[in-house]
């Protein structure tokens, strides 16, 4: 059998090089890939020597195949090229591009076979043939004590592909950049944007002079199904919430501080205008203080209409009164501002000393709701997501913040208690609102005016059309109650 010469010395290699040298797209096309609109725009800039590219991906817009084919063309058509593919994890690469890059290899020998021979693929190395040390494409990674470990190479047609770049140590994108002193090298860093800070979130802020960043949006992706979007929007909670964006929008949300709600969001909740489009009726939620000087409490009361993902909230007075106030009065001042409001709900936390003001509002009359924050949501599906209704309330305000249902009352104070909600996801992937006493140990005053925003979906309404004309009702109630009143102070 004739010993494989060098396709180096093929005149038709020279022209396959000619031709897709400069044009990753062709090469796409040619080789039978059809690549969606998202992936031509990262091959246009990436085909380019030099490029310096940073791409924020949601899930499933074929990052992992864009990136195997980058490979195989940079191998097939950069003679004695080398790139590195790097991830925190070896084994991320080997699973997902390395086997992704399994199904294209065969695809290009079946449209090229006669270049089958020159190009070997191994579990650790695809190489040239007889190159195997100077040509090739190797996934690699380095732990974070050893960042030199994974030195560049320093040749001209050194490439850099990083696959979730946002998790990759800076010390080792550090080293690895410092490889990068050729013109012609290139350097692409792709990644669900996890992070607020390091070298991949700088590319899109500090360092966006020196990257062409793109965001790969999955719900604009043609390899993306609805289906799996609707999944995902009820997965994680909504377009809003920090798992969506990263995840499937692909976007760096400013709520990644481990706070549910940020802080622009309840600025513009102060100033939006509330259109009632169907029957409203009276609310006011309640929270009392534990009478340690460390709370508030507060009354407060809104126009509420709607149910589920159409609530709508219009905060008309918030009350905050002293922490030292004694829950009896508390109750007995729920009830005197009960009366001006026909059919109103009152809804009161009363869980702790709240409990003493629900008996006395009870008694006096007041249509109350007992909330109780810590016990788990009442559906299922909700005690799926959430681990307590405190948890279920946050993120249901969060929700309606987000898409202009709620109006919050105005000052600073509210705003601040409002985006200062810790919150984490528990092993089951609930929702998990830190409890007041951690948050204090953290600096964190307890939230009692936002706790009562929280509380208004949790409790129903009666519409104020059916007590239109019943004044004489409320007159009797409220003689009724003077009695008992005069009784005691008798």
């Amino acid at each position: 059998m004739a010993k494989l010469k060098s396709i180096l010395t093929s005149e038709r290699y020279k022209k396959f090089c000619v031709r897709y040298r400069h044009d990753l797209v062709r090469y796409a096309h040619e080789i039978g890939m059809s690549p969606t609109w998202q992936q031509m725009q990262l091959m246009r800039e990436i085909q380019a020597p030099g490029c310096r590219v940073a791409v924020a991906s949601g899930h499933g817009t074929g990052k992992s195949r864009l990136y195997a084919l980058i490979a195989d063309w940079k191998l097939r058509v950069y003679p004695l090229s080398n790139t590195l593919i790097t991830a925190t994890n070896v084994e991320q690469i080997r699973s997902v591009i390395w086997k992704e890059l399994d199904d294209l290899v065969h695809v290009i020998n079946r449209r090229f076979p006669w270049m089958a021979p020159y190009f070997i693929k191994e579990t650790k190395r695809y190489y040239a043939h007889g190159f195997k040390d100077s040509w090739f494409v190797i996934p690699k990674t380095a732990p974070k004590h050893t960042p030199e470990a994974i030195a560049g190479q320093h040749r001209k047609w050194y490439t850099v592909l990083v696959d979730e770049a946002s998790g990759v140590d800076d010390e080792v994108l550090q080293v690895i950049r410092g490889g990068l002193t050729n013109k012609e090298n290139r350097f692409v860093m792709v990644s669900q944007p996890t992070r607020l800070s390091g070298h991949f979130a700088e590319a899109f802020s500090t360092l966006k002079g020196i990257y062409k960043t793109f965001q790969l949006n999955a719900e604009l992706s043609p390899l993306v199904s609805k289906e799996f979007i609707r999944e995902k929007l009820q997965e994680y909670g909504g377009h809003h919430s920090p798992e969506y964006q990263i995840r499937v929008l692909g976007n760096f949300p400013d709520n990644l501080s481990g706070f549910l709600i940020p802080k622009s969001w309840c600025e513009a909740a102060q100033k939006i205008v509330i259109e009632f489009t169907e029957d409203w009726g009276w609310v006011m939620t309640c929270d009392v203080s534990e009478g340690v000087g460390r709370d508030s409490s507060v009354m407060n009361l809104a126009k509420v209409s709607g149910y589920g993902d159409d609530r709508l909230v219009e905060a008309v007075e918030t009350v905050e009164l002293p922490s030292n106030i004694d829950p009896k009065v508390f109750g007995r001042i729920i009830y005197q501002k009960s009366l001006d409001y026909p059919g109103i709900t009152v809804g009161i936390d009363c869980d702790g000393p709240g409990l003493t003001t629900v008996l006395e509002a009870e008694e006096l009359g007041v249509n109350v709701v007992r909330i109780h924050w810590g016990r788990p949501p009442h559906s299922e599906s909700h005690k799926k997501r959430y681990q307590d209704q405190r948890a279920y309330a946050s993120v249901e305000a969060r929700k309606a913040i987000f898409d202009e249902r709620m109006k919050l009352c105005p000052g600073k104070k509210v705003v601040e208690q409002a985006s200062k909600i810790p919150y984490s996801l528990d092993r089951r992937g609930r929702y998990v609102i830190m409890p007041k006493d951690q948050m204090r140990t953290k600096g964190i005053k307890s939230p009692d005016i936002f706790d009562t925003f929280c509380f208004f979906f949790l409790v129903d309404y009666t519409p104020v059309s059916d007590y239109q004309g019943l004044d004489s009702i409320r007159d009797e109630r409220l003689k009724w109650a003077q009695e008992i009143l005069e009784g005691e102070a008798a």
